[in-house]
């Protein structure tokens, strides 16, 4: 099998993903004018279960399998890959069915006596069916993962965007004037139908991809079921634990946000609508450039497995120091975009609603958000998911007593400061295992020197952008637009002048050969 860089895998995956948030921002506009701010509110209590439900049943097998296919390439044994790919498959739908089944008979205890707001049930019972397939598709992606074959997944990303938008918009007229409730159950039913459109779409390409598979397998070092089982049972575990407790309590975040502002004073529609543009406006703009890390934390672990397995210790060195030096560039750009023209792209997207503001105060935890997520790979890779978990616990816990304690003084401002201080804290106990599991030395001057001066920079010049394209006179909209695009390409050229970014390393990076020097890593 050929070897693919994990830096232009996780390429094809951010294009994959820019397409996808792009349709996103688009539905999510559609949407927010079709139910309002109290609408998003609704639709957002219905993620913690599913967050819960989807998370815990798929990160781990995805995870697992990635790893364990990685290392079997690796080691030239492609007869085991169908085999691990099957037994996973297997697992995780019978696991789907359970969960489902459990819903199913509790969903009006979830809507009432959980997230307190009865118009959430008929979303709950449009989860069910869907559970399955979603936990299906999470071995499928494993699978392209760990042979680092990604444009599959990236493909079925964006058919599984255009899937939920087609039917959401296709249908709207139908239920947005039966009530919220159902209006909230169809975008519910769109997110179901689209996981399903990805699953067809991993499967067929799999269904044509195994059979080159079988051709080149010898049947030589060929793993017994029962040994499969139980690797995968000793990887996915720990990682889906780690996906359960954080989950539960991100629930419980979620959950308590609207009913601690309403014992700030705020009435139950105004909690409920803060919490929508929160949740469901501000928070999916400033993640927006996180399809970035959640690439690179994708293809890091089979990428990390694969060098571990080896023995090429400097190349899990080089591959994770880089990354690290990636997310520091994208989290200083985009603190520095969002903390100058929040107003400009929140009006752009959200005119109605203000949520200017909230971007500002966000534009700090970019940063830490960005590198929780690289991070969490980089520990998953390397096998470090008891820690992870310890770690991420540690963050949820401050999370969770500044919006019990905080928010009903400060309001959504106080959950804004204790996500900054959970994610620095995190980062920081993250960083000192990668350490001293690896030896990397940390970077100062290409993780935060350079690309810190550069966000400075630009966060000086950010009007004088604005006013330049002001003189084109092209309307509000595309002045906005024109803007964010020549604000990243000018940091991004600035990152090259101040050698935070380097030709020869991103041509490595790439898996190119490069023209003034050559290395052995990846």
């Amino acid at each position: 099998m050929a070897k693919k860089s994990f830096i232009s895998g996780a390429l094809i995956l951010m294009v994959a993903g820019f397409v996808v948030r792009i349709i996103g921002f688009i539905y999510r506009i559609y949407l927010s004018n079709l139910v309002g701010a109290e609408g998003m509110g609704v639709y957002e209590l219905i993620f913690p279960v599913y967050s819960l439900i989807v998370l815990t049943l798929t990160s781990g097998i995805s995870v697992a399998v990635s790893k364990m296919v990685a290392e079997e390439a690796a080691k030239n044994r492609p007869v085991n890959l169908r085999k691990i790919t099957w037994a996973a498959t297997i697992m995780v739908m019978a696991a789907g069915i359970a969960v489902s089944l459990f819903i199913y008979f509790f969903a009006d205890f979830i809507a009432n006596g959980i997230l307190k707001d009865g118009r959430t049930y008929s979303s709950l019972l449009v989860l069910v069916p869907s559970i399955p397939f979603i936990a299906a598709a999470s071995a499928v992606k494993g699978y392209f993962y760990g042979v680092q074959e990604v444009t599959p997944t990236a493909v079925s990303q964006v058919v599984e965007q255009a899937a939920k938008i087609a039917l959401v918009m296709g249908l709207a007229a139908y239920f947005v004037d039966a009530g919220l409730e159902y209006a909230c159950a169809l975008a519910t039913a769109g997110m179901a139908a689209g996981e399903i459109a990805n699953l067809l779409v991993l499967w067929l390409v799999y269904h044509f991809r195994k059979k080159k598979i079988d051709k080149y397998a010898s049947g030589a070092g060929t793993m017994r079921k029962r040994v499969i089982i139980r690797s995968m049972l000793a990887i996915a575990v720990p990682v889906s634990f780690n996906r359960f407790v954080t989950s539960v309590m991100a629930a419980t975040e979620q959950i308590l946000i609207p009913r601690r502002l309403l014992a700030g004073g705020l009435d139950y529609q105004s909690s409920i609508e803060e919490f929508g543009k929160l949740s469901g406006m501000a928070m999916p703009l400033i993640l927006f450039p996180s399809l970035v890390t959640t690439s690179l934390a994708t293809t890091l672990v089979p990428a990390i497995s694969e060098a571990i397995s080896l023995k090429d210790y400097r190349s899990v060195n080089y591959r994770i120091s880089k990354s690290i030096q990636l997310t520091f560039m994208l989290g200083f750009i985009f603190t520095a975009l969002f903390f100058t023209f929040p107003d400009h792209i929140g009006n752009l997207l959200y005119r109605r609603e203000n949520v200017g503001p909230m971007l500002r105060d966000l534009a700090f935890v970019c940063i830490f958000i960005y590198l929780q997520q690289t991070m969490l790979g980089i520990l998953n890779g390397l096998g470090k998911q008891g820690l992870s978990l310890r770690n991420s616990i540690i963050g949820s816990v401050i999370r969770i007593g500044f919006v019990y304690f905080v928010v009903p003084s400060y309001g959504i401002q106080g959950y804004i400061i204790g996500a900054a201080a959970s994610a620095l804290v995190v980062c920081i106990l993250n960083m000192i295992i990668i350490i001293k599991t690896t030896g990397m030395m940390m970077d100062f001057r290409n993780w935060i020197i350079k690309p810190g001066f550069v966000g400075l920079l630009m966060f000086l010049s950010g009007k004088y952008i604005y006013h330049f394209f002001e003189m084109f006179h092209l309307g509000y909209p595309l002045t906005v637009i024109s803007t964010v695009f020549g604000y990243v390409l000018a940091a991004l050229a600035l990152m090259f002048a101040f050698g935070a970014l380097d030709k020869d390393e991103l041509v490595r990076l790439l898996g190119r050969r490069s023209k003034r020097r050559t290395l052995k890593t990846r």
